[in-house]
């Protein structure tokens, strides 16, 4: 994956409008599921994770645009550090800050942030979220501050924000997909286990395994070729296997999976597949994985996005009316399933904008 982003950061919000017309278009006839919004106004909400008690629902939340700017005046990056870990009650009201000040990248406009895009809560209740990062060239031109959270995996519960190990050095060191001169990391998500974490990095294609302070490879997420499968998500399965979803972009629509990890050095299984842009995966209670999709239709990006119930014994539900580019997925002892949505956006756009005035939202989706 050549950009520090899920997505390039060339798109913008002008870009985005045809989103908003298909999602504003009324549907034919009422679904069974119901989404109602659980928190709006956070800048780039992307992965939520539930406490194992079910009472704490962790949103990452990437930040926006900060003052430090470089780069072609129509290409902006800027720099800032309004990234921030959330937390909210699983039935509503105000999110409180866990963790903030945590370096944020964006354009001028504020979207498609990136951050800290992964957060997990582990067995024994502490929080880990991971940064994004690039190349070690890219990296050693920023700001010294920004450099000392890049690439790099924090316990930010319990207190103090604590950093536990370099992701993306490992990658700088390893290069773990074998791409001729491509050392690219950006870690994007993930998951707390019984002590260890295992970390998805989106731009080395690559699964990794963290005890302590080492880093392990676990898997490789290779596509035919120079193909880039970008691992995007992570979810511990019924059956205590890791499960990998990849965001797949240049493979076209239909043709993200959703893999199965059963131990160090065992190449990935497939698990499910006929998925698009692949943003997050989570099991439920009766053994269902749940997939959400950042968008279904990745070559005009106009698409909504979609969430996935797969039962165990294969039987598919989809829902995505009112999703617009969607990431993260958490599932309640009851079956809700919680998401990020508009994900690539602040908390707030221009009122002149496609989006007139929304922002980043947590949902609630009930009945899937």
């Amino acid at each position: 994956m050549n950009n520090t982003g899920i997505w390039s950061r060339r798109s913008r919000l002008g870009l985005l409008s045809a989103s908003v017309a298909v999602c504003a278009m009324p549907a034919g006839a009422a679904a069974a599921p119901s989404m109602s919004v659980l928190a709006s106004g956070l800048d780039n909400p992307r992965h939520v994770s539930l406490a194992p008690d079910g009472r704490t629902l962790y949103v990452a939340a990437a930040g926006k645009a900060g003052r430090d700017c470089f780069g072609p005046r129509r290409s902006q990056t800027c720099i800032g550090y309004s990234g921030r870990i959330l937390a909210l009650s699983p039935s509503g009201g105000a999110p409180r800050t866990v963790a903030s000040n945590l370096l944020s990248v964006a354009g001028p406009d504020g979207s498609f942030a990136t951050g800290p895009d992964g957060v997990s809560a582990g067995p024994d209740g502490r929080v880990v979220t991971v940064i994004t990062s690039s190349t070690q060239r890219d990296i050693s031109g920023i700001p010294r501050r920004a450099q000392a959270q890049a690439g790099q995996l924090f316990r930010a519960l319990p207190r103090p924000l604590t950093d536990l190990a370099s992701i993306d050095s490992f990658e700088w060191s390893n290069n773990s997909d074998g791409v001729r001169g491509d050392t690219n990391s950006n870690p994007y998500a993930v998951l707390a286990l019984d002590g260890s974490e295992v970390v998805a990095d989106a731009g080395a294609n690559a699964i990794l395994s963290v005890v302590g302070r080492r880093v392990s490879l676990l898997a490789t997420i290779r596509g035919p070729g120079r193909t880039q499968r970008v691992p995007s998500s992570l979810a511990l399965g019924p059956d205590d296997d890791v499960y990998v979803g990849e965001l797949a972009e240049g493979a076209g629509n239909g043709r993200a999976r959703v893999l199965r990890l059963t131990g160090e050095g065992t190449p990935p299984t497939v698990y499910a597949t006929g998925f698009t842009t692949v943003t997050g995966v989570a099991f439920g209670p009766d053994g269902s994985l749940y997939v959400t999709e950042l968008t279904t239709n990745i070559r005009s990006r106009s698409a909504p996005g979609r969430v996935t119930r797969i039962t165990p014994e294969g039987r598919r539900t989809s829902f995505s009316r009112g999703l617009v580019f969607p990431q993260g997925a958490a599932v309640g002892a009851d079956g809700s399933v919680y998401v990020s949505n508009y994900s690539v956006l602040p908390g707030r756009t221009p009122r002149s904008s496609p989006f007139r005035g929304a922002g980043g939202q947590v949902v609630k989706i009930r009945g899937l």
